[in-house]
């Protein structure tokens, strides 16, 4: 049976859907532009006054934000820049970025942006099935990076036990969650696939145990099938996405009804389709960068955010009732990740679910775009467990990804350790090229 935190919203007819995302939008607007330095000094330099929207194609007037003037804003405003409605006095949350595409990106909350915050989240646990008899455990220490902490919130107002699992080694979190009937794992795919091969070395069998869902933030996986299955195989459980980004929040929704599929949760956020090298709006839905402006959070706001992501659009109400936005496959790319290789455009996460295929719990990959003979060239890194034929693997590798992407890619095996590995986010991308 299919659950729902906000039915009425989130089965409405587009049109009602449009009409809330409109109220929320003025409201929000009016009271940035009273009191937000930051975005009151953008619109004033793009020459607009009156911000009162009477459609939402009216959105488009408003010029984009980007990570790079909140990264500015923050250097020349330290420590938190002038993206703040509310005196400081009235923020309680502090949470910043991976630094994975630059200096690290602060940001704060209020206690009214930290509830909405909550309730994005709570809106995606209960698209997955958890309900306030859950027991979810967090099996690592997730410091001030936001998305954790922002389940971890989304629990409470469910109202499911939470527990958490820092300052632990894997085996002890193994073993806490067989011995604690747990029954959602809130973690990065590849942390999920790490505690399945310490179990196996243990003799533990994590599939049966009382987990039936496992949640997913930090790096793609849950929406990648080789990925999926093999997270499902080692668990018996279901596979859960939770996309979002520091800067506009958790966006995403994924359903009982999708596998590699997510839903844009349209109550709180305003989706918009670019072209990514001209930004012209896109209209209709397909491939495009994501534009998002967040609704409810109005302490420090994101509105018409360039998150560089490219996205599938798809428009129509899904098997299980919602009419909100479907984004197939999740996100597909990134706009400044893509790589041109003798004329192939190509992204990383194309690569990713191509080599996911090949590799088993505890093996890892990553790769490298590096410049050859003047001109941009990729290399894939795997580490391997023993006993399997690498040679074969690689050839294997290689005829794969000549046919799915139509160019010949490197492939080569490297001793075991290699790859740096972490409990909360991988970097399977590493940029090399000549600048």
């Amino acid at each position: 049976m299919t659950a729902y935190f906000h039915h009425e919203v989130e089965t409405a007819p587009r049109e009602t859907i449009r009409d809330l995302q409109l109220a929320k939008l003025n409201n929000l607007l009016k009271r940035v532009c009273a009191t937000n330095p930051f975005y009151r000094r953008k619109f004033a330099e793009a020459g607009i006054g009156n911000v009162d929207m009477t459609s939402l194609e009216d959105l488009t007037r408003l010029p984009y934000a980007y990570k790079g003037e909140f990264q500015r804003d923050q250097a020349e405003n330290p420590p938190y820049g002038t993206n703040l409605t509310e005196p400081l006095e009235n923020y309680v949350r502090f949470h910043q970025t991976t630094g994975t595409t630059g200096r690290p990106l602060k940001w704060l909350d209020t206690r009214e942006g930290w509830d909405w915050r909550g309730r994005c989240a709570a809106m995606s646990l209960t698209a997955t099935g958890v309900t306030a008899a859950d027991t979810i455990f967090f099996p690592f220490a997730f410091g001030p990076h936001v998305a954790f902490w922002g389940i971890w919130e989304g629990a409470f107002q469910i109202g499911a036990l939470a527990i958490a699992g820092g300052g632990w080694d894997t085996l002890q979190r193994v073993k806490f969650i067989m011995e604690n009937k747990v029954t959602v794992v809130a973690c990065t795919p590849t942390y999920a696939l790490r505690m399945a091969e310490e179990a196996e070395g243990a003799g533990i069998n994590l599939g049966k145990s009382n987990v039936r869902i496992t949640f997913h933030a930090g790096e793609p996986g849950a929406l990648i099938p080789s990925f999926r299955e093999k997270i499902k195989a080692a668990w018996n459980a279901m596979p859960f996405d939770y996309p979002g980004l520091t800067e506009a929040g958790a966006y995403g929704m994924h359903c009982t009804c999708q596998e590699t599929s997510i839903h844009m949760n349209e109550e709180e956020f305003l989706l918009e389709l670019i072209d990514p090298q001209t930004g012209v709006p896109l209209s209709g839905g397909g491939v495009g960068e994501m534009v998002l402006t967040n609704l409810g959070r109005v302490c420090s706001p994101a509105i018409r955010f360039r998150t560089g992501d490219i996205v599938n659009v798809k428009e129509g109400q899904c098997a299980c009732g919602r009419t909100f936005l479907l984004l197939e496959g999740g996100v597909i790319g990134r706009s400044d990740e893509m790589i041109t290789v003798r004329g192939m455009n190509i992204y990383p996460s194309q690569i990713g679910a191509v080599v996911a295929k090949y590799l088993g719990a505890g093996e890892e990959y990553q790769i490298v775009a590096y410049t050859r003979k003047g001109m941009a060239d990729l290399k894939i890194l795997l580490e391997l467990s023993e006993g399997k034929p690498p040679a074969e693997i690689v050839e294997l590798l290689k005829k794969d990804l000549r046919e799915c992407l139509e160019i010949r890619v490197e492939a080569e095996v490297v001793p075991s350790g290699t790859l740096q590995r972490s409990e909360y986010k991988s970097k399977k991308f590493i940029d090399k090229r000549e600048k």
